[in-house]
């Protein structure tokens, strides 16, 4: 107990019993197995063993590459960058965007959608100028301005299809994430979220709006 109430709030009364049913009180259970045991170390193993499943499944999209990128180095200098020496990142994993792109489009978030965008205005006092409000993707002059190109493109070549064109905004972002909580295990993901839905939406974690891309791994 003295255990359990030390450190971290995190631990459960239900860890506790797992800890003492599952691990001390188990018939295969030997003290002498932890002489000289660190969790630092243990977790290391743990990182680097290669017998654990893929998360990354083919059947869900995820597609394995290898990309090269153009290294620089202080005092060399190269006339073209195709001069320039190559490093070879392994193992980046990657769906292809219209696919994460329908997947969100057929998400029951989608009935939140702004399809058509639109101008806000507010007026301080009656009878004084408007003024513009800019503060979601959808209200911004570039999407207004790439909707009316498409619109006037799809009027000179109308096709007699009745399906309307609209734009799916897309904003990316990306951040260092640790893969477990037990080592030093971490990746770099890139996230895609529709730029259709409310910044008050998207910003709430039960609405499940961030759609992973890809997940670069880490280099040394």
């Amino acid at each position: 107990m003295c255990w359990f109430y030390d450190g971290l709030p995190s631990k459960t009364l239900s860890a506790l019993d797992d800890l003492v049913q599952k691990v001390l009180l188990a018939s295969d259970f030997k003290l002498k197995d932890l002489v000289g045991f660190r969790a630092a170390r243990k977790a290391e193993r743990l990182d680097q063993s290669h017998h654990t499943s893929s998360r990354f499944s083919a059947d869900d999209g995820w597609i394995k590459s290898s990309v090269e990128i153009t290294l620089s180095a202080e005092g060399v200098k190269h006339t073209l960058e195709r001069h320039a020496p190559k490093f070879e990142v392994p193992r980046l994993v990657h769906c292809r965007p219209l696919h994460v792109i329908k997947a969100a489009l057929q998400e029951s978030s989608t009935k939140h959608f702004h399809i058509f965008p639109y101008q806000e205005f507010w007026e301080p006092s009656p009878g004084s100028p408007p003024e513009c409000i800019y503060s979601e993707l959808y209200t911004s002059d570039s999407f207004l301005a790439e909707y009316k190109k498409i619109y006037a493109n799809c009027s000179r070549q109308d096709s007699g299809s009745h399906v309307e064109n609209v734009i799916v905004a897309i904003t990316l972002w990306s951040d260092l994430t640790h893969l477990t909580s037990f080592g030093n295990a971490s990746l770099w993901p890139i996230y895609l979220y529709v730029g259709n839905l409310s910044k008050y939406i998207q910003s709430k974690p039960t609405a499940n709006s961030t759609y992973h891309l890809a997940y670069i791994p880490k280099v040394s």
